[in-house]
């Protein structure tokens, strides 16, 4: 926790790594009700579209209008966007996490011509499960690098039978983690 935190005070994005029912969703969740910060969850597929992200123009009652996808959502109110499974999404659409995931912080809308400039509070937080995706599919070393990375682990089988015995039988989730630092 005290690691998210860290990252977040210093507007860094996040990486998490590990395996399926780790934790890596339910942790991100906590996270956003600790900091009281509106979060944006994008659970990432073959056919999700930068537009599915960012925002599209759409046809209603009253005519044509624009509605911000998720990402553009959190950029501007400063909530946290969280992408599950990220390396299941299309590479083009990964890319325009680029510039909101180094030091520039900025969400350009090509539609509009719209430079959006992420208000502080804003956190990108990604996460994949290296054992479930195919051999053909990775992240990008050009968007790894990006981020802090996190790795949550299962604990040991002793030491989850020792935070079932505490835990009263109630549903607990308990990780271990490892950290790698990536230079932007």
């Amino acid at each position: 926790m005290s690691l998210f935190n860290y990252a977040f005070e210093h507007q860094l994005p996040v990486l998490i790594k590990g395996p399926t029912g780790c934790g890596k969703t339910r942790f991100v969740a906590h996270m956003a009700q600790k900091l009281n910060k509106p979060l944006y969850t994008v659970a990432c597929h073959d056919d999700l579209t930068a537009a599915d992200l960012v925002a599209r123009h759409l046809i209603g009652p009253n005519g044509t209008y624009w509605q911000d996808g998720p990402l553009t959502r959190a950029v501007r109110e400063g909530g946290i966007c969280y992408l599950d499974e990220v390396v299941e999404a299309r590479k083009d659409t990964t890319v325009v996490l680029h510039p909101l995931a180094d030091d520039r912080r900025i969400l350009p809308l090509e539609r509009t011509g719209e430079i959006l400039e992420a208000v502080p509070g804003f956190m990108l937080v990604v996460s994949y499960n290296p054992g479930y995706q195919n051999l053909l599919k990775g992240m990008k070393a050009s968007t790894r690098r990006r981020f802090v990375a996190l790795r949550f682990e299962y604990p040991c089988a002793e030491l989850a039978q020792q935070i079932f015995s505490e835990s009263d039988g109630k549903e607990t989730t308990y990780v271990l983690i490892h950290v790698s630092f990536f230079t932007l």
